[in-house]
């Protein structure tokens, strides 16, 4: 009944975003609002580069004619640049009857960048997460983040390296208006020299299991067109190397210890690729206060662990044995639909709800399921969750000198995630709160949350 209950709450806040989506646009037809022509566009802030990036991404061509909306839009594509801070527009006599001139002024963000958090969780049980120190235990605090630079190249370039508390040594370079159609591409590389974990989707790994790599290095490419409006298809590509890993089952049984893991100089491979169709009027990437976010789109994944042994602890007489493991490959494919949408209650205040539902099928070969191994698996996979969101803003200043946002976040999410057959925690149910300060100035971001997660009970 549960199940059926978050599969409902999911589908009726989607059906209710999508259906605002129509509905909004005929509003806005049936009032023929005025219309705008646009003889020059004009960038006041920034310098060349960052000039020329700003504004092939407002998608405007001077001699042509637009309407406040779209105007709109324009200055909220340039807010959800990661190198802006804030954007403004004002609209000036051109130079015949009729005609105007659009300037944007853009604040832009420092060279150098942090973002910086600490979190603490509560969980409803012992959960098998992150490092050592943290596995079985009901509480845990983290504390991590990243600092980099950003250097323009070119007529619109970017490169920036980083230092990663969870990814390691950083680095990446994104071209923006390529072929001068305003299409981004963007390519990255990192480098972690110890304990990288990836919890698996369930549909990839059925037991709910974490992955921990030693050294690993990632690639990862994307790539966005922009389409008509505010919609754009997106693609996007990763793929992680590494060795000395170790599986851990994350809603373990106490005392159960069947464990695989990976010898010294053996990889694990985890590649994801996704396409995706995305509408998003959201008028920031980090603070958002209006607009609404849908995408559409296929996920597909694949990971490996080859040669595995397999690690059983006998936990009444505490003896250990181990046995030689064939490598274990999965693979699978999900359609996603997802929507979020901002409204400002008021000029301090927003409110968020959001909903996903997922489908798919997955292929696993050589699977360790508690005492047994399955040669090859097929199971189809279902997803949903649903959320609601506040926002306060504390404090909000803007000048030509600096910026400074202070905004308290706190929030509610369910959701479920079913395999069939099962051969884990299915269905998993997730239900979260949470709360926290985000901070933001000219360099960057900290943010200071509290959640508690509640996984379902362990199926015995």
């Amino acid at each position: 009944m549960r199940t059926r209950t978050l599969w409902s709450i999911a589908l009726l806040l989607l059906a209710a975003l999508l259906a605002a989506l129509p509905a909004r646009a005929q509003e806005e037809g049936s009032q023929a609002p005025a219309r705008f022509l646009i003889e020059t566009v004009t960038v006041a802030g920034p310098k060349e580069a960052a000039a020329n990036i700003v504004q092939a991404e407002t998608l405007l061509r001077e001699g042509e004619t637009y309407t406040e909306e779209q105007l709109r839009q324009a200055i909220y594509r340039i807010h959800r640049l990661p190198f802006v801070l804030d954007a403004s527009f004002a609209l000036r006599k051109g130079s015949q009857r009729g005609a105007y001139e659009l300037v944007i002024d853009v604040q832009p963000a420092r060279w150098f960048f942090f973002d910086h958090w600490i979190r603490a969780f509560a969980f409803d049980q012992p959960l098998e997460l992150e490092d050592e120190t943290l596995r079985g235990n009901r509480s845990s605090l983290t504390l991590g983040g990243l600092a980099g630079a950003r250097l323009f190249v070119g007529r619109s370039g970017v490169v920036f390296g980083a230092l990663d508390s969870r990814e390691g040594i950083q680095a990446g370079f994104t071209q923006y208006d390529l072929f001068h159609r305003g299409i981004l591409a963007s390519a990255g590389i990192s480098r972690n020299e110890c304990c990288v974990t990836e919890v698996l989707p369930l549909a990839l790994d059925p037991t709910f299991s974490s992955w921990s790599f030693g050294t690993s290095l990632k690639l990862s490419l994307g790539v966005s067109i922009p389409l008509s409006g505010p919609q754009s298809l997106q693609l996007a590509m990763s793929e992680r190397h590494g060795d000395d890993g170790s599986r851990h089952e994350v809603l373990r049984e106490p005392g159960f210890g069947l464990n695989p893991r990976s010898g010294s100089g053996r990889e694990l491979t985890y590649r994801r690729a996704e396409a995706k169709w995305v509408w998003d009027t959201s008028d920031d990437p980090v603070l958002p206060t209006r607009g609404t976010s849908v995408s559409a789109g296929v996920e597909a994944a694949r990971f490996a662990a080859r040669d595995l042994f397999l690690f059983q602890f006998d936990l009444p007489s505490n003896e250990a044995t181990t046995t030689p493991y064939s490598s274990l490959r999965s693979e699978q494919v999900v359609a996603a639909v997802s929507a979020i949408r901002h409204w400002p209650v008021t000029p301090r205040q927003t409110v968020s709800i959001q909903g996903r539902v997922s489908a798919g099928r997955s292929r696993v070969d050589n699977l360790a399921v508690r005492n047994r191994l399955l040669s090859h698996v097929d199971a189809d996979y279902y997803g949903s969750s649903a959320g609601v969101a506040h926002a306060l803003t504390l404090r909000r200043a803007r000048s030509s000198e600096t910026l400074t946002d202070i905004r308290l976040a706190s929030g509610v999410e369910i959701g479920v995630e079913k395999t069939s057959p099962d051969l884990g925690p299915s269905p998993l149910e997730r239900f979260s709160v949470h709360t926290g300060l985000v901070f933001r100035n000219p360099w960057g971001r900290v943010q200071v949350t509290l959640t508690y997660l509640d996984l379902g009970e362990l199926e015995r």
